[in-house]
């Protein structure tokens, strides 16, 4: 009993020092921002470069003087809700009706991420040197951030699994990305936002197409006050992407028929019509079965339903967790039938993937979807890329 209220003695303590450190921080922060504020000139724009937000519809950006609104959208399962922030320039007024935890300076010297999905934004933008805290190097892809968490310049917030409030508020961490839906009433993060550390649920999983999801580097960007390095990297992304795009329906009429996902007990799953995955496909035109269906999520069907497409489909792609042509008949030997697995034309999104489970597709290829359509195309029209490498993809052997 003794060693109990010891242990919940110092963890008070701990909470405490660092909810005491945060205020002196925020403290230093208020007074260099009255500080800064005399020399504010209201007739001045701050941001000379702003970003356009085209194809994510998950978040937008509008521009003022000193500051910017930044917006979140929840629009998932037919519930939409709003949360905006007010980014506002350092040292110049603080816009009124924004809550404390919702007005955030910027540009932001210190952020935390707690997905893999924002570190290849990051360095995109050139920007780890602001990156100060990751989920867990486990599942990091990147040798530049595991190497940073080598030498401790950025923190593990969640290496168990549970986000490290006591970290997170001794780091100097300033904006917490987060992952979830964007809501105006969430209080999961509450012991953070009342030490005065905003959390940004970041929905760029909810996009449906590469070039929405990849869009939502721009969000990061106008956290740092990058928007004219954005600007340029994200153009000449769209460009090539739009070329390959343009290549494939100038050139295909039809691609051949795929299938995908894996059974799992007594029902297959596979990419809805509407959903992300099957999007990914679409865009080499492939001949999908389900392509009518509107989840933007799985769809459960039954074993025998997709067996009878397996048997002719040409191509079986992304196969649950196989990685092998041997995985694939250990979970059912029916499969040897198939036409994409005699023809070894059966793919999955393992081609950048390390042995502690990070999966790069969701981590560089997120900034990186002229790549990912590049994959796609040489895949199913080798034809019009034939010096293309697989880099997100790799077949089966």
């Amino acid at each position: 009993m003794k060693r109990l209220k010891k242990n919940l003695h110092q963890r008070s303590f701990c909470i405490l020092s660092c909810l005491l450190l945060a205020a002196i921080f925020w403290s230093c922060s208020s007074k260099n921002s009255s500080e800064e504020t005399s020399s504010f000139d209201p007739n001045h724009s701050y941001f000379p470069d702003q970003v356009s937000v085209d194809h994510a519809i998950g978040f937008d950006v509008t521009y003022h003087k000193n500051w910017k609104e930044l917006q979140l959208f929840r629009h998932y399962n037919d519930f939409v809700d709003t949360v905006r922030y007010a980014l506002v320039q350092r040292g110049t007024p603080k816009p009124e009706g924004f809550e404390e935890t919702r007005t955030i300076q910027v540009p932001v010297q210190q952020v935390g991420s707690l997905s893999t999905t924002h570190l290849g934004m990051f360095e995109m933008l050139d920007a780890l040197d602001q990156l100060k805290g990751v989920e867990t190097a486990t599942y990091v892809s990147s040798e530049k951030v595991r190497a940073l968490v080598d030498q401790q310049r950025i923190l593990e917030l969640a290496p168990t699994g549970m986000l490290n409030t006591e970290v997170v508020l001794a780091s100097g961490i300033e904006v917490l990305l987060g992952v979830g839906y964007p809501n105006s009433q969430n209080t999961s993060y509450q012991e953070l936002e009342n030490a005065g550390v905003p959390v940004l649920l970041n929905a760029d999983w909810q996009e449906v197409d590469l070039l929405g999801r990849a869009e939502w580097v721009k969000m990061v960007a106008v956290l740092l006050n990058k928007e004219k390095q954005v600007n340029e990297a994200f153009s000449k992304i769209e460009k090539e992407y739009n070329e390959v795009l343009q290549l494939v329906n100038e050139k295909v009429e039809q691609g051949p028929i795929t299938i995908t996902g894996m059974v799992q007990g007594d029902a297959w799953y596979v990419s809805g019509g509407k959903s992300f995955g099957y999007q990914v496909l679409k865009t080499a035109k492939v001949n999908y079965p389900w392509s009518a269906d509107n989840s933007t999520g799985s769809l459960k069907l039954d074993f025998e339903t997709v067996y009878e497409f397996g048997l002719k489909a040409d191509y079986w792609m992304v196969p649950g967790s196989a990685k092998t042509l041997d995985d694939i008949i250990q979970r059912d030997s029916r499969f040897r039938d198939f036409k994409s697995y005699q023809d070894q034309q059966i793919y999955n999104i393992y081609g950048r993937y390390t042995e502690g489970g990070g999966n790069d597709y969701y981590e560089s290829g997120i900034v990186n979807p002229h790549v990912i359509l590049k994959d796609v195309v040489s895949i199913f029209h080798p034809e019009l890329l034939p010096n293309h490498e697989l880099v997100y993809y790799a077949r089966l052997k």
